[in-house]
């Protein structure tokens, strides 16, 4: 089992906000749900992290990114896209679009660092609520017919805005306690 989609690999999915979703189990709803570092959770559960940056250039953000961006659409954004690997799986498929005034001013030498080592250790970075989403896995390259689930949420720096999406691989701890259909009989 492994991710086989090509950078750039998009997010054009449905967002909703969390209390317009049924999430039936409570494990995933606390990975979907948690404020804190995603990567220090990753990191916290494997004996081997690695990130691996699937690219990053100058790319149009899809519509549903544009509208909660404070940009007019005129400022440059950059589209990151990364795998966080837990024990030489990918557990989590992270989308983040940055206006190129972050990437000047914060992040112009991230490379292979995980962008939440910056973000959560620099309290000028506001987060937003989250939106979550569903989706097939096919949408990410896998073959298996798997639901996955992803959150959102939107960091705030000095007026500039950027979105930090993040989907649970199939591969990922987050469904380890989630009931088959079979169980829910």
């Amino acid at each position: 089992m492994s991710f086989n989609a090509s950078f750039p690999v998009g997010l054009a999915v449905n967002w909703q906000r969390p209390e317009d979703i049924s999430v039936y189990d409570a494990y995933l709803k606390n990975w979907l749900l948690d404020t804190g570092s995603l990567t220090e959770r990753v990191q916290s559960l494997c004996h081997r992290f690695s990130l691996q940056v699937l690219g990053q250039a100058v790319g149009k953000p899809h519509d549903n990114e544009l509208s909660l961006l404070t940009g007019n659409g005129d400022v440059p954004y950059h589209v990151r896209e990364i795998l966080l690997c837990g024990n030489d799986e990918p557990w989590v498929f992270a989308r983040s679009i940055i206006p190129q005034t972050i990437i000047d001013a914060e992040l112009s030498n991230l490379g292979n660092e995980p962008l939440g080592k910056r973000l959560f250790n620099d309290s000028r970075f506001r987060r937003s609520n989250f939106d979550v989403c569903t989706l097939h896995a096919s949408q990410l390259g896998y073959q298996q017919a798997q639901t996955l689930w992803g959150r959102r949420s939107v960091f705030t720096l000095e007026g500039q805005s950027m979105i930090v999406a993040e989907v649970f691989l199939p591969q990922s701890p987050a469904y380890t306690h989630v009931f088959t259909n079979e169980s829910l009989v």
